[in-house]
């Protein structure tokens, strides 16, 4: 049998090089697993009726042996199965893994089998077609520290079995909104991605008292100002549709961070002494905006990226703790003498290296 007719894996002694060296690895499947698995060289090429096939039980009593010594550096993921419906049973050859990801997956079965997984505590579930509306109850919540879940073609994801999932620290949310009130009690929770709607009181976002990380991508909503978390250090708002209004930054007096995008309805933004935390705020492709009120009572601010403006840097008044002025109209044309105006101020006309966040 050829290796291009076999499932194809990772070598698993460069994923072991690589963890040693520091880092962290994911070994991925992206088809059943058969009787033998096809090597892919450490460069990734060469001819694939030339990669050395292996049988599947010694690679998977590998994987798993590697799990066990790694944790969580090392991510097995699951995804693609276009042509079949990922079978969860096979989770049982992976006994061993803190981290899993079963994403991109349009039908899956026996997704029970995440459950009998003693050692979890990554978990990326992404199925299109889920069956099981339930299945969170199923999974072992009490021991995540990490969960993400996909979007699925389904909206009546029971959200309430998270209250119970006490060990969690960051989680991500893509169109599931079932009694996500109940995520209120995660009190425990440090950094939560959702995509808001305009329906939805964000009131309960408030009860996540340990939260320092809140990002809301895509969705939509007008008005954050009912979101008050003394101890939040960073704050995004990307392509959330309909935002006009952030309300007083003050009262998020720990803020360190703040990152809007693609908000084309929003025209002012207050600031003041009480963020004497804030260090970095960028602002990228947002056309109304004209007013970024307080910025010089802001004692600590380090940097300002404001893209896509008309508004001459001259014109600020910042404060002098600033060291980095990243201010561009978008005009090609002008833009050395854009940034010559920032650098004839003293500042630097670039992004500061600390100031971006979303992905981290």
């Amino acid at each position: 049998m050829s290796g291009s007719d076999n499932t194809w894996a990772f070598d698993l002694d460069q994923v072991e090089t690589e963890l040693k060296q520091g880092g962290e690895a994911t070994v991925q499947f992206s088809d059943p697993i058969g009787e033998k698995l096809a090597i892919v060289p450490s460069n990734g090429g060469g001819d694939p009726e030339a990669w050395p096939l292996v049988y599947s039980a010694d690679y998977l009593a590998h994987l798993n042996a590697l799990c066990r010594q790694w944790g969580a550096k090392l991510t097995v993921r699951f995804y693609g199965h276009h042509s079949d419906i990922f079978d969860g049973k096979c989770l049982r050859d992976v006994c061993e893994a803190r981290s899993v990801s079963i994403d991109s997956i349009y039908e899956a079965e026996n997704l029970e089998a995440i459950g009998e997984l003693e050692h979890l505590s990554h978990l990326h579930l992404g199925v299109f077609e889920l069956a099981d509306k339930a299945i969170l109850a199923k999974l072992p919540l009490k021991q995540l520290s990490r969960l993400t879940l996909s979007q699925t073609q389904t909206k009546a994801l029971d959200l309430a079995p998270l209250e119970g999932a006490t060990a969690l620290k960051k989680l991500y949310l893509d169109g599931h909104y079932k009694n996500i009130a109940k995520l209120g009690g995660l009190d425990g929770l440090q950094e939560f991605t959702f995509n808001p709607k305009a329906s939805l009181d964000l009131g309960f976002i408030n009860s996540m008292t340990s939260l320092r990380a809140l990002k809301l991508l895509l969705g939509g909503t007008k008005s954050l100002a009912d979101i008050q978390l003394d101890g939040l250090q960073d704050l995004a708002c990307t392509q959330v549709r309909g935002l006009s209004q952030m309300g007083d930054m003050q009262r998020f007096p720990a803020l360190r961070r703040l990152l809007v995008q693609d908000q084309k309805q929003l025209e002012q933004v207050q600031f003041g002494a009480a963020n004497r935390a804030l260090e970095h705020v960028w602002f990228y492709n947002c056309p109304g905006l004209t007013d970024i009120a307080g910025l010089a009572d802001c004692a600590n601010l380090q940097s300002l990226r404001w893209l896509f403006t008309e508004t001459d840097p001259a014109s600020l008044t910042l404060p002098k703790s600033l060291t980095h002025l990243h201010m561009l109209s978008g005009k090609r044309k002008a833009e050395a003498e854009e940034k010559a105006a920032v650098e004839a101020m003293g500042l630097i006309a670039e992004d500061h290296p600390d100031a971006w966040f979303f992905f981290k």
